[in-house]
C-alpha cells in the first residue's frame, strides 16, 4: 500500500489516516487508524521549525481560507535537535 492511498479525515472526534475509496461513498473506509496528539504536534513542531529556518521568523499565524486569523505560534527553542 503506497502512501498516496491514504489521506486524512477528520470523524466526530478524531482524526484519521484512511485508505482512499473508489466509490464516492460518504463513509469512510474500514481500514484507517487515529492519528495520535503527539503526531500531530510532531509534524506542527517540525513545520514550526522549517519555517523558521526558511525565513528567519520566529512566529507563524495561521489562518482560514477566507483570512481569518485562527491562531499564532511561536518557536521558543531554536536549537536543533
Amino acid at each position: 500500500m503506497a502512501a498516496k492511498d491514504y489521506i486524512f479525515v477528520t470523524g466526530w472526534r478524531d482524526a484519521y489516516l484512511a485508505k482512499k475509496k473508489k466509490s464516492n461513498s460518504p463513509m469512510m473506509s474500514t481500514d484507517r487508524r487515529v492519528i495520535e496528539d503527539n503526531e500531530i504536534i510532531g509534524l506542527f513542531e517540525f513545520y514550526l521549525r522549517k519555517f523558521h529556518s526558511e525565513t528567519g521568523k520566529d512566529s507563524v499565524t495561521i489562518t482560514n481560507s477566507d483570512g481569518k486569523k485562527l491562531f499564532e505560534a511561536t518557536l521558543l527553542d531554536k536549537t536543533e535537535e
